[in-house]
Parts: C-alpha cells; structure tokens; sequence
C-alpha cells in the first residue's frame, strides 16, 4: 500500500521514519499547484494532509473522487502551528444536510 503525507509544516517531516513518501508544498497553493497535490493524492492509496492543504484542495479532490469506484483514503491532520482542523464544521454541516435540518449544536461546559 503507498502512503503518501502532504504539508506545509514540519508536521509531516517525522512520517519519513515510518516510510511514508512526504511532500512540502506551501501553505497557499495555486491552481497548478493544487492539481498537482490532487494528482499526487490519485496515485495513492492513503494520503495524509494538513488541514489548511485539504482546505485549499477540497473542492478540486471532491470533483475527481465522486466519480471514482475506490477513492484513495484521505486523513487530515492538525499542522503544528494549529492544532486543530475545520473537519467537525464540515462533518456537522454534512450531517445537516443529510437529514435535512440545521443540528443543533451544543457545547460542553
């Protein structure tokens, strides 16, 4: 299985050791760069992604992968310089529309 992490940040650096092919790109990537990292995601089986590198690829990866039978399995992860990802706003607003109401969102505390 080929595994391939895209970042940043030096976040993505020590998967080296765990043989994982990592790839630095910049935190705004163009339009050519994009394809590239989508390109580069297709020849994968995993890919492992910074948050604000999914957020910048999103769209485009979304297109290719709806229409593919087995879509590579795509993780994001926290970069180092922020520790969190936007993927619970995502999934809570996925979840909305799938049932077809705003959820209610409740905090703890």
């Amino acid at each position: 299985m080929s595994i391939v992490a895209i970042g940043a940040t030096e976040t993505v650096d020590p998967l080296r050791l765990l043989g994982f092919e990592v790839i630095k790109v910049g935190k705004k990537p163009n339009a050519e760069e994009v394809e590239n990292i989508v390109s580069k995601i297709l020849e994968n089986r995993v890919a492992l992604l910074e948050g604000e590198i999914y957020s910048a690829v999103r769209e485009r990866l979304n297109q290719v992968t709806s229409i593919m039978k087995e879509p590579p399995l795509v993780v994001v992860i926290p970069s180092s310089d922020k520790a969190s990802t936007n993927r619970l706003e995502e999934l809570y607003s996925r979840l909305s529309l799938a049932v077809g109401v705003r959820l209610k969102w409740v905090t703890k505390g």
